[in-house]
């Protein structure tokens, strides 16, 4: 962690007494003598068994003004987070099961269940960690962008959006709540009026610091945070990408389900590469008040034969090798009684409820892939030549993705004089529409392409194990926004998914950049790139590069493989630079897994379609 004056980032927002003696190439002593002797040393921020532990942030100020060293240095936090997706008819308890996660419990419900109304007239992204300091929301759309109609009601709606967007107000402010509320309503009507638009990209986002229930759970699982999204009442015109790229699908039901078990079928369709590839969970709504383990137990067996013809429903989804293994599929083994709560304390049926919830919330975010990596190489080990044949075959005949033909090429020019920022909201959500678009793009292809294997052309267990082995790489691989850049800002989007995409778009001029640069010196060079390809930021003193080298890998495969393709559109521009890189890290690591050597899987690579 030693800087010297050079750049890097932390990837921690708590620091100790050596992290902060390694960060300035000096003692431990001699930092107790700071702490001891100068009065602007900060105050720490907690005690660990009677170890001071102080925020990054507070030693990164106090280092600038105590130095005349330039430390660059951006404390990220831990960016490790997961996401849940909670979907389930309006007002049938969602907001409830998110309460569990949050500290303010009363005042969480008291803004989002106000009025026996449902207050997800938009999804509602929780973001919930340790280090919120102020419970808070903020409003997003696009709506302004999409509708440029000079019509009177319109020009209207645009004005009362302005006085509300992308502005943070505290949990306490339930009349701002209900105002955009209301508003998110008159805006859905005019969404209705003109079926031909796209739908605009409206959301809430919520900042909440965890409940004891979640904090044990985000230290057990070394995460920095953990983001829950409250979906609106289901329908089957859900929309795919707002609910996508999760780790764990709760699918909350009741005995009368009649109909919208088929609107469940409709999303579970709509989402299969994120379902296969995620844990997924029934939470069945179940009457009454269990105070004894032994009641809960007795629920949870009734639950189970409740849920057995939702099995039914999902049937045909099993034709296919890699549908075999989705926990969708077996409803009755994967659900959990879903018992009355209360909305001020905490009850025994929810104590056992927490408990199973706790095990699901575990397995989904540890998934440890090192035993399908293990069971793969020991295939291909055992089988030799057919093995490596059936995978490299299965990289070649992925279907290329058809680019529409239009009248101008989108070039790096044009985007270049298109005014970007760094920044989702300040880009106008231009970049991060156009990557949930070329994602949906991407995991139909290879949904649809998958959906071919069948187990009566290939009976072998050990074709079938490759198959589902590459499918999951590939599918676990574009669905992971990652790359170089990281953002601190607080309300940055974690990972900051706009500029992700914009280092691809640029890949040359970003790596050109960091030539011959060691990982302790990317910060400034990586902003002076960006800065160069015309991306504005008004927080550039908040953007990082890290050291992940297949970030790097990613990007000298996009360099190489392409860049010179010509795409006609935003959408497919982020579908090639970006996706595409995504994807090609995965075929990259595949080969590499079977024994190729690096210029065999480059030259592979080069053959490969997209």
């Amino acid at each position: 962690m030693m800087i010297g004056g050079g750049f890097m980032v932390i990837d921690k927002d708590l620091i100790g007494l050596s992290d902060i003696a390694n960060l300035c190439d000096t003692s431990n002593n001699n930092v107790s003598n700071w702490r001891k002797r100068d009065s602007k040393f900060p105050e720490p921020f907690s005690e660990i068994s009677g170890i001071p532990i102080w925020k990054t942030e507070d030693i990164l100020e106090y280092l600038k003004n105590k130095s005349e060293i330039e430390y660059d240095v951006i404390s990220t936090g831990n960016l490790s987070t997961k996401r849940v997706v909670i979907i389930g008819r309006a007002r049938g308890g969602k907001s409830f099961i998110i309460a569990l996660f949050v500290n303010d419990r009363a005042g969480f419900m008291k803004l989002f269940c106000g009025n026996s109304s449902d207050k997800t007239a938009c999804p509602v992204h929780v973001k919930i960690s340790e280090y919120v300091t102020l419970e808070s929301f903020v409003f997003h759309t696009d709506f302004s962008s999409i509708y440029q109609d000079e019509r009177e009601d319109i020009v209207e709606i645009k004005d009362r959006i302005s006085k509300y967007v992308d502005i943070s107000f505290s949990q306490e402010d339930v009349e701002k709540m209900n105002e955009i509320e209301t508003l998110i309503r008159d805006m859905r009507k005019i969404e209705e009026e003109f079926t031909g638009r796209r739908e605009s990209h409206t959301y809430i986002d919520t900042f909440q610091k965890p409940s004891f229930f979640c904090k044990e759970l985000l230290r057990e699982c070394k995460l920095g945070s953990i983001e829950v999204i409250d979906t609106p009442g289901v329908s089957g015109n859900v929309n795919a990408t707002k609910i996508a790229k999760s780790d764990l699908y709760l699918f909350l039901v009741k005995p009368d389900n009649s109909d919208e078990s088929q609107t469940l079928r409709k999303i579970v369709e709509k989402i299969k590469s994120d379902v296969a590839t995620s844990k997924v969970s029934f939470l069945y709504k179940k009457e009454g008040m269990f105070f004894t383990k032994e009641d809960y137990e007795l629920a949870r067996e009734e639950v189970k034969a409740d849920m057995m013809p939702y099995t039914e429903l999902f049937a045909d989804l099993k034709a296919s090798i890699v549908a075999t293994d989705l926990d969708v599929l077996d409803p009755a083994g994967h659900c959990i009684p879903f018992p009355t709560m209360r909305k001020d304390r905490l009850t025994p049926p929810e104590e056992f409820f927490l408990e199973d919830m706790r095990k699901k919330l575990i397995e989904a975010f540890n998934q440890d892939e090192t035993a399908k990596d293990e069971e793969f190489e020991k295939v291909v080990s055992s089988v030799g030549y057919p093995a490596r044949e059936l995978v490299v075959n299965i990289l070649q005949n992925i279907p290329q993705h058809v680019v529409e033909q239009g009248e101008n090429e989108i070039t790096t020019e044009i985007v270049m004089n298109e005014n970007h920022d760094r920044v989702m909201t300040n880009d106008y959500y231009r970049f991060h529409r156009a990557l949930d678009e070329a994602y949906g793009l991407e995991a139909s292809l290879l949904d649809r392409y998958f959906e071919s294997f069948l187990p009566e052309d290939y009976p072998e267990d050990w074709q079938r194990i490759i198959i589902k082995y590459v499918y999951r790489k590939l599918t676990m691989s574009v669905r992971t926004d990652r790359g170089l850049g990281v953002g601190s800002h607080p309300w940055e989007e974690k990972p900051a998914r706009t500029m992700l995409v914009e280092e691809s778009i640029f890949a040359d001029t970003i790596l050109t950049s960091l030539e011959n640069k060691d990982k302790n010196s990317r910060n400034v060079p990586y902003r002076e790139a960006l800065k160069a390809c015309n991306i504005k930021s008004a927080t550039w003193n908040c953007v990082g590069c890290n050291d992940d080298e297949e970030a790097i890998l990613k990007l000298k495969l996009v360099k190489d493989l392409l860049l010179s393709k010509p795409v006609y559109s935003r959408k497919e521009l982020v579908l090639q630079r970006y996706i595409g890189g995504l994807r090609k890290i995965a075929e990259y690591n595949v080969l590499l897994n079977i024994g190729y050597d690096k210029q065999s899987i480059e030259e592979i690579l080069m053959n490969l379609p997209f």
